[in-house]
């Protein structure tokens, strides 16, 4: 059985990419398996022995899939020593498929909307989007645009010297012939037949977040102060 790891940050496209891989018939694509989230009550106490030592963890849920390939999403933050599990899991010829997006500003928005609202994307939109307001504190925006570009560097430094995929939301997850091609070339990289594929996963909210943030001009003023500029400016060398 082959494997794989969807690495990177959240608010990326990665859920889209974890449906649209698991609509092969020969795929099991998990979730954050390893996120805070789904470690809560009596799983709160081994979360802090699994996140340090996570690749036993990994290959159990690996030996349990029943399907021709298994994977799942990891978010650097997710484990306290990224560039020692990516090392672990190449050395038993995983695969690792880097997830990004290019918009810094979009991406630290998205999250901020998110994280308000306590909706993070799937299937059934909120409720009344067409009527929903919200007020984002720049503030909020810049702090999250830190640490997406905090977390950028560190992603970077674990794939300096490990064979990767990319995956970036711009090109490769806007319209279906882009994720076909994206899949495509993951899917022959795991050893499985070319398939189209295909989401039920859908946008939350049917307005633009310039239409559904009250304050959004703000946010846009935010992004020309001499802080953000210097953030926009080490994002964009982090592309190069």
């Amino acid at each position: 059985m082959r494997s794989f790891i969807i690495f990177g940050q959240g608010r990326s496209g990665s859920k889209l990419l974890v449906h649209l891989l698991k609509s092969h018939p020969q795929v099991q694509c998990d979730g954050e398996i390893l996120g805070k989230r789904n470690w809560r009550g009596a799983k709160k106490l081994p979360y802090w022995l699994v996140r340090r030592y996570p690749v036993p963890y990994i290959l159990w849920k690996a030996e349990r899939c029943t399907y021709d390939v298994y994977g799942f999403k990891l978010f650097v933050h997710h484990i306290t020593e990224a560039s020692r599990t990516i090392h672990a899991v190449l050395a038993r010829d995983w695969q690792i498929v880097h997830i990004q997006r290019r918009n810094l500003f979009d991406q630290a928005v998205s999250r901020a909307v998110a994280s308000t609202t306590m909706h993070w994307g799937g299937f059934q939109r909120l409720k009344d989007p067409d009527t929903t307001y919200l007020t984002i504190p720049p503030e909020r925006v810049l702090v999250i645009a830190q640490e997406y570009v905090k977390n950028r560097q560190r992603i970077l430094q674990v794939l300096a010297s490990v064979p990767y995929l990319t995956v970036t939301y711009e090109d490769d997850l806007l319209d279906e012939a882009s994720r076909n091609r994206s899949c495509g070339a993951i899917f022959q990289a795991l050893g499985v037949e070319q398939r189209p594929v295909s989401s039920t996963t859908q946008r939350s909210w049917n307005r633009p977040y310039s239409e559904l943030i009250a304050n959004y001009s703000e946010l846009l003023d935010l992004m020309e102060t001499s802080e953000a500029q210097a953030l926009q400016a080490e994002w964009r060398r982090l592309f190069d």
